[in-house]
């Protein structure tokens, strides 16, 4: 009986053993029951919270940009002198230091009557003790235009643009004297303005008779294709040359082939010259 029960223990303890080993050899996936719990804070959540951190407890001061007082003076020294010249030249008169400060509003300061006075586009007298704009021509009236065009060496003419150049009554000067024939004015295509002036020398007009303009209006002109022909059948000779001509010759120029030049040969066999025969002359 003993040995019975003996052998029926060792048997329970070897099958405990064997499924202890079988259970933790396999592996065991297990399900969750529960869907996995996110840490992350979600999207509300977390601009509640960069509001909350960007969002200042007390808001900082605005910053206020304002612009300065516009006294009408004229603080820097450049600006003066470019407002100075400005004004100079717009009204065309020659103004004191006291004048320039009282309708400019700028203080005559020593380094602003130094630059003004050193300066290419103004005239100081220092006489009168006065500021005037320098033009590049000094024309500002109908009779020193005539007089500088008069003195010109050259037919070069004269440029409206530097005319205008601290003469603003320009235009309407240079529209009185060309209606009165005084001078000759070349104008621009696109708005009619003029462009340049020169001297109308009144002894080189000449009166032509009616009669003579209407015998040359009557005569009729050919077209340019067919002018130098019409002059060789009056049996004039043209200027020009006929391009029907000129086509031809260019084609007959060109289907000419020059002749092909024989390059001589080097004679090598010298030695064996009793004995060859010269075949070239027979080709």
């Amino acid at each position: 009986m003993s040995n019975y029960l003996n052998n029926s223990l060792k048997s329970f303890n070897t099958s405990v053993k064997n499924q202890s080993a079988t259970f933790f050899s396999q592996r065991r996936s297990v399900n969750p029951q529960h869907p996995p719990v996110n840490n992350e804070p979600s999207n509300a959540s977390t601009l509640k919270r960069k509001r909350a951190i960007i969002t200042p407890t007390h808001s900082a001061p605005k910053v206020v940009y304002s612009q300065p007082v516009d006294s009408g003076q004229v603080r820097d020294l450049m600006s003066q002198v470019h407002v100075a010249i400005t004004y100079l030249k717009d009204y065309e008169v020659a103004l004191t230091a006291q004048e320039l400060s009282s309708k400019l509003s700028i203080k005559f300061t020593d380094n602003l009557r130094t630059v003004l006075k050193d300066n290419d586009r103004i005239h100081y007298d220092p006489k009168s003790e006065t500021y005037a704009f320098k033009p590049i021509h000094n024309i500002r009236s109908p009779q020193a235009l005539l007089g500088y065009l008069q003195n010109q060496t050259t037919a070069q003419g004269l440029s409206v643009k530097e005319l205008k150049d601290g003469w603003s009554g320009a235009i309407d000067t240079i529209g009185k004297l060309e209606a009165d024939r005084e001078i000759l004015v070349t104008r621009t295509k696109k708005d009619n303005q003029p462009r340049m002036v020169w001297k109308n020398d009144k002894s080189l007009d000449v009166d032509v008779e009616d009669e003579f303009k209407a015998i040359w209006n009557r005569i009729q002109i050919p077209e340019p294709a067919e002018l130098p022909r019409a002059l060789q059948e009056a049996g004039l000779k043209p200027t020009s040359v006929d391009p029907a001509s000129i086509k031809k010759a260019t084609t007959s120029n060109a289907q000419r082939k020059k002749p092909k030049r024989q390059r001589a040969g080097r004679i090598t066999n010298t030695h064996m010259s009793h004995i060859i025969k010269d075949f070239s002359g027979s080709k």
